[in-house]
Protein backbone atom coordinates (compact mmCIF):
# COMPACT_ATOMS: atom_id res chain seq x y z
CA UNK A 1 0.00 0.00 0.00
CA UNK A 2 1.34 3.48 -0.81
CA UNK A 3 -0.07 7.00 0.12
CA UNK A 4 1.59 9.87 -1.83
CA UNK A 5 1.44 13.19 0.15
CA UNK A 6 2.23 16.14 -2.29
CA UNK A 7 1.47 19.11 0.57
CA UNK A 8 5.06 20.87 0.21
CA UNK A 9 7.61 20.20 -2.42
CA UNK A 10 8.76 17.49 -1.02
CA UNK A 11 6.57 14.57 -2.27
CA UNK A 12 6.82 11.64 1.05
CA UNK A 13 5.87 8.08 -0.69
CA UNK A 14 4.37 6.45 2.59
CA UNK A 15 4.87 2.49 2.20
CA UNK A 16 3.28 0.10 4.54
CA UNK A 17 1.43 -3.52 3.98
CA UNK A 18 -0.57 -5.85 5.93
CA UNK A 19 1.88 -7.60 8.14
CA UNK A 20 4.08 -4.47 8.61
CA UNK A 21 0.89 -3.09 9.64
CA UNK A 22 -0.16 -5.73 11.72
CA UNK A 23 3.16 -5.05 13.83
CA UNK A 24 2.93 -1.17 13.73
CA UNK A 25 5.62 -0.43 11.30
CA UNK A 26 5.42 1.71 8.29
CA UNK A 27 8.54 3.45 6.16
CA UNK A 28 8.36 6.54 4.02
CA UNK A 29 10.75 7.45 0.89
CA UNK A 30 10.80 11.42 -0.47
CA UNK A 31 11.21 13.15 -3.23
CA UNK A 32 12.87 16.04 -3.78
CA UNK A 33 14.59 18.00 -6.41
CA UNK A 34 13.51 14.43 -8.69
CA UNK A 35 15.76 12.61 -6.50
CA UNK A 36 14.10 9.68 -4.17
CA UNK A 37 15.67 9.05 -1.12
CA UNK A 38 15.34 5.67 -0.19
CA UNK A 39 13.52 2.79 -1.83
CA UNK A 40 11.02 1.09 0.14
CA UNK A 41 11.02 -2.60 1.49
CA UNK A 42 10.73 -5.65 -0.82
CA UNK A 43 6.58 -6.67 -0.27
CA UNK A 44 5.55 -2.87 -2.22
CA UNK A 45 8.02 -3.06 -4.99
CA UNK A 46 4.94 -3.26 -7.27
CA UNK A 47 3.92 -0.10 -5.38
CA UNK A 48 7.36 1.52 -6.20
CA UNK A 49 7.55 0.56 -9.35
CA UNK A 50 3.97 2.18 -10.10
CA UNK A 51 5.64 5.60 -8.51
CA UNK A 52 8.47 5.69 -10.05
CA UNK A 53 6.25 5.33 -13.60
CA UNK A 54 4.37 8.27 -12.21
CA UNK A 55 6.86 10.46 -10.39
CA UNK A 56 10.26 9.36 -12.83
CA UNK A 57 12.48 10.38 -10.68
CA UNK A 58 16.32 11.34 -12.35
CA UNK A 59 18.65 9.66 -9.47
CA UNK A 60 18.04 8.19 -6.18
CA UNK A 61 20.35 7.94 -2.96
CA UNK A 62 20.22 5.26 -0.34
CA UNK A 63 20.33 5.92 3.11
CA UNK A 64 21.78 2.47 4.41
CA UNK A 65 21.53 -0.89 2.98
CA UNK A 66 18.51 -2.17 6.01
CA UNK A 67 15.51 -3.61 3.30
CA UNK A 68 13.31 -1.07 4.11
CA UNK A 69 15.71 1.74 3.20
CA UNK A 70 17.32 -0.58 0.43
CA UNK A 71 14.97 -2.72 0.06
CA UNK A 72 13.95 -2.41 -3.74
CA UNK A 73 17.61 -0.96 -4.88
CA UNK A 74 17.92 -3.93 -7.70
CA UNK A 75 14.83 -2.38 -9.06
CA UNK A 76 15.27 0.87 -9.23
CA UNK A 77 19.09 -0.18 -10.84
CA UNK A 78 17.46 -2.49 -13.26
CA UNK A 79 15.75 0.29 -14.36
CA UNK A 80 18.90 2.35 -15.19
CA UNK A 81 18.02 4.59 -12.33
CA UNK A 82 21.50 6.45 -11.29
CA UNK A 83 22.34 5.58 -7.44
CA UNK A 84 24.11 7.70 -5.02
CA UNK A 85 24.95 5.01 -1.54
CA UNK A 86 28.52 4.56 -0.42
CA UNK A 87 30.77 2.01 -0.90
CA UNK A 88 29.84 0.24 1.85
CA UNK A 89 25.95 0.20 1.48
CA UNK A 90 26.40 -0.89 -1.94
CA UNK A 91 28.86 -3.88 -0.89
CA UNK A 92 26.37 -4.73 1.51
CA UNK A 93 23.10 -4.82 -0.94
CA UNK A 94 25.46 -6.77 -3.28
CA UNK A 95 26.29 -9.47 -0.68
CA UNK A 96 23.05 -9.37 1.40
CA UNK A 97 24.27 -10.63 5.53
CA UNK A 98 21.32 -13.35 6.98
CA UNK A 99 18.18 -11.04 8.52
CA UNK A 100 16.11 -12.79 11.14
CA UNK A 101 12.77 -14.81 10.03
CA UNK A 102 10.33 -11.80 11.60
CA UNK A 103 12.43 -8.76 9.22
CA UNK A 104 11.34 -11.26 6.25
CA UNK A 105 7.75 -11.45 7.67
CA UNK A 106 7.44 -8.24 8.05
CA UNK A 107 9.43 -6.10 5.28
CA UNK A 108 9.45 -9.29 2.48
CA UNK A 109 12.49 -10.87 0.96
CA UNK A 110 15.37 -8.68 0.02
CA UNK A 111 16.99 -9.39 -3.64
CA UNK A 112 20.39 -8.73 -3.45
CA UNK A 113 21.63 -5.60 -5.64
CA UNK A 114 23.03 -7.26 -9.25
CA UNK A 115 22.75 -5.01 -11.88
CA UNK A 116 25.82 -2.37 -12.25
CA UNK A 117 25.23 0.82 -10.86
CA UNK A 118 25.29 3.80 -12.79
CA UNK A 119 26.95 6.64 -10.23
CA UNK A 120 24.16 9.50 -9.49
CA UNK A 121 24.60 13.44 -9.47
CA UNK A 122 23.14 14.39 -5.96
CA UNK A 123 23.78 17.99 -6.30
CA UNK A 124 22.87 20.00 -4.64
CA UNK A 125 22.04 17.38 -2.14
CA UNK A 126 25.08 15.73 -0.15
CA UNK A 127 25.36 12.34 1.37
CA UNK A 128 26.94 12.94 5.02
CA UNK A 129 28.08 9.90 6.95
CA UNK A 130 26.24 8.95 10.39
CA UNK A 131 27.03 5.55 11.62
CA UNK A 132 25.28 4.35 14.71
CA UNK A 133 21.80 3.03 13.71
CA UNK A 134 24.04 0.71 11.20
CA UNK A 135 27.80 1.16 10.00
CA UNK A 136 26.75 2.44 6.74
CA UNK A 137 24.34 4.96 7.37
CA UNK A 138 24.19 8.24 5.93
CA UNK A 139 22.17 11.12 6.09
CA UNK A 140 20.66 13.54 2.84
CA UNK A 141 21.52 17.17 3.45
CA UNK A 142 20.21 19.98 1.38
CA UNK A 143 22.47 22.87 2.68
CA UNK A 144 20.45 25.11 0.61
CA UNK A 145 17.23 24.69 1.99
CA UNK A 146 18.55 23.21 5.45
CA UNK A 147 17.15 20.10 5.77
CA UNK A 148 18.10 17.02 6.23
CA UNK A 149 16.87 13.36 4.95
CA UNK A 150 17.85 11.13 8.52
CA UNK A 151 17.10 8.09 7.26
CA UNK A 152 17.18 6.04 10.49
CA UNK A 153 19.18 8.27 12.36
CA UNK A 154 16.56 9.89 15.06
CA UNK A 155 13.27 7.73 15.23
CA UNK A 156 12.84 9.38 18.65
CA UNK A 157 14.14 10.51 21.62
CA UNK A 158 14.88 7.59 23.58
CA UNK A 159 15.16 4.45 21.49
CA UNK A 160 15.88 1.76 24.07
CA UNK A 161 16.01 -1.71 21.82
CA UNK A 162 19.11 -1.47 19.90
CA UNK A 163 19.87 -4.44 16.62
CA UNK A 164 22.80 -5.95 17.49
CA UNK A 165 24.85 -4.59 15.24
CA UNK A 166 24.28 -0.96 16.38
CA UNK A 167 26.87 1.14 17.74
CA UNK A 168 25.15 3.61 20.39
CA UNK A 169 28.21 5.33 20.94
CA UNK A 170 28.92 5.89 17.10
CA UNK A 171 25.55 7.10 17.08
CA UNK A 172 25.42 9.72 19.48
CA UNK A 173 27.98 11.37 17.71
CA UNK A 174 26.39 11.46 14.65
CA UNK A 175 23.44 12.74 16.33
CA UNK A 176 25.61 15.52 17.13
CA UNK A 177 27.28 16.28 14.24
CA UNK A 178 23.77 16.56 12.20
CA UNK A 179 22.28 18.91 15.27
CA UNK A 180 25.56 20.93 14.39
CA UNK A 181 24.29 21.33 11.00
CA UNK A 182 21.31 23.48 12.26
CA UNK A 183 18.53 21.97 10.12
CA UNK A 184 15.18 23.71 9.52
CA UNK A 185 13.73 20.50 8.71
CA UNK A 186 14.33 17.05 9.18
CA UNK A 187 12.29 13.91 7.28
CA UNK A 188 12.44 11.19 9.56
CA UNK A 189 11.56 7.83 7.27
CA UNK A 190 9.07 6.23 10.09
CA UNK A 191 8.02 9.45 11.88
CA UNK A 192 7.62 11.70 8.67
CA UNK A 193 8.43 15.25 8.47
CA UNK A 194 10.14 16.84 11.92
CA UNK A 195 10.10 20.63 11.83
CA UNK A 196 12.66 22.52 14.25
CA UNK A 197 14.72 18.99 14.81
CA UNK A 198 17.42 20.29 16.62
CA UNK A 199 16.31 21.07 20.01
CA UNK A 200 14.97 16.93 19.49
CA UNK A 201 18.07 16.16 18.29
CA UNK A 202 20.61 17.32 21.07
CA UNK A 203 17.90 15.96 23.38
CA UNK A 204 18.64 12.57 21.35
CA UNK A 205 22.25 12.72 22.05
CA UNK A 206 22.12 13.80 25.37
CA UNK A 207 19.92 10.58 26.71
CA UNK A 208 22.28 8.52 24.60
CA UNK A 209 25.75 9.83 26.70
CA UNK A 210 23.91 9.88 29.78
CA UNK A 211 22.29 6.65 28.93
CA UNK A 212 25.67 5.13 28.07
CA UNK A 213 27.74 6.37 30.70
CA UNK A 214 25.44 4.96 33.57
CA UNK A 215 25.81 1.63 31.96
CA UNK A 216 29.37 1.93 31.81
CA UNK A 217 29.20 2.64 36.02
CA UNK A 218 27.27 -0.29 36.17
CA UNK A 219 29.84 -2.74 34.19
CA UNK A 220 32.54 -1.25 36.34
CA UNK A 221 31.10 -2.22 39.52
CA UNK A 222 30.66 -5.68 38.16
CA UNK A 223 27.08 -5.64 37.17
CA UNK A 224 25.52 -8.32 34.65
CA UNK A 225 24.04 -7.21 31.29
CA UNK A 226 20.72 -8.43 32.11
CA UNK A 227 20.93 -6.39 35.60
CA UNK A 228 22.29 -3.48 33.97
CA UNK A 229 19.84 -3.41 31.40
CA UNK A 230 16.51 -4.20 33.75
CA UNK A 231 18.00 -1.58 36.06
CA UNK A 232 18.86 1.32 33.05
CA UNK A 233 16.90 0.82 30.18
CA UNK A 234 13.66 -1.31 32.08
CA UNK A 235 12.41 -5.22 31.07
CA UNK A 236 12.72 -6.16 27.91
CA UNK A 237 8.81 -6.57 26.38
CA UNK A 238 7.15 -8.74 23.19
CA UNK A 239 9.59 -7.12 20.75
CA UNK A 240 12.23 -8.99 21.82
CA UNK A 241 10.39 -12.64 22.50
CA UNK A 242 9.05 -12.12 18.91
CA UNK A 243 13.07 -11.01 17.36
CA UNK A 244 14.82 -13.89 18.90
CA UNK A 245 17.02 -11.04 21.02
CA UNK A 246 17.79 -9.24 17.77
CA UNK A 247 16.10 -6.13 18.96
CA UNK A 248 16.34 -5.82 22.49
CA UNK A 249 17.27 -3.60 25.45
CA UNK A 250 19.99 -6.11 26.07
CA UNK A 251 21.78 -5.61 22.97
CA UNK A 252 22.60 -2.01 24.27
CA UNK A 253 24.44 -3.30 27.12
CA UNK A 254 26.44 -5.29 25.31
CA UNK A 255 27.53 -2.93 22.76
CA UNK A 256 28.73 -0.43 25.74
CA UNK A 257 30.58 -3.97 27.09
CA UNK A 258 32.17 -4.72 24.17
CA UNK A 259 32.97 -1.20 22.89
CA UNK A 260 34.65 -1.08 26.37
CA UNK A 261 36.53 -4.41 26.00
CA UNK A 262 37.61 -2.87 22.34
CA UNK A 263 38.99 -0.06 23.87
CA UNK A 264 41.41 -1.51 26.53
CA UNK A 265 42.58 -3.88 23.91
CA UNK A 266 43.38 -1.13 21.74
CA UNK A 267 45.22 0.77 24.83
CA UNK A 268 47.07 -2.76 25.34
CA UNK A 269 47.99 -2.95 21.52
CA UNK A 270 50.01 0.33 21.26
CA UNK A 271 52.34 -0.59 24.07
CA UNK A 272 52.40 -4.23 23.15
CA UNK A 273 53.04 -5.31 19.65
CA UNK A 274 52.14 -9.17 20.21
CA UNK A 275 48.60 -7.77 21.82
CA UNK A 276 48.05 -6.17 18.39
CA UNK A 277 49.01 -9.42 16.31
CA UNK A 278 46.32 -11.59 18.70
CA UNK A 279 43.77 -8.83 18.83
CA UNK A 280 43.67 -8.71 15.07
Amino acid sequence: MLTIDRASDVVRLHFRSRRSTAVGYSVSAFLTDGILIDTGFPDVAGDVARALDELRPRAAAITHWHEDHGGNAELLARRGIPLAASAETLATLRTLPPTGLYRRLVWGRHEPLRTAVTAADLEPLQLVATPGHSADHHVVWDPERERVFAGDLFLGVKVRALHRSEDPRAHAVSVRRVAGLRPRTMFDAHRGPIPDPVPALLAKADWLDETIAAIERLIRAGWSDRAIGREVLGRENAITVITLGDLSRRNFVRAIRTGADNEVVSAQSSVDGDATMWYA
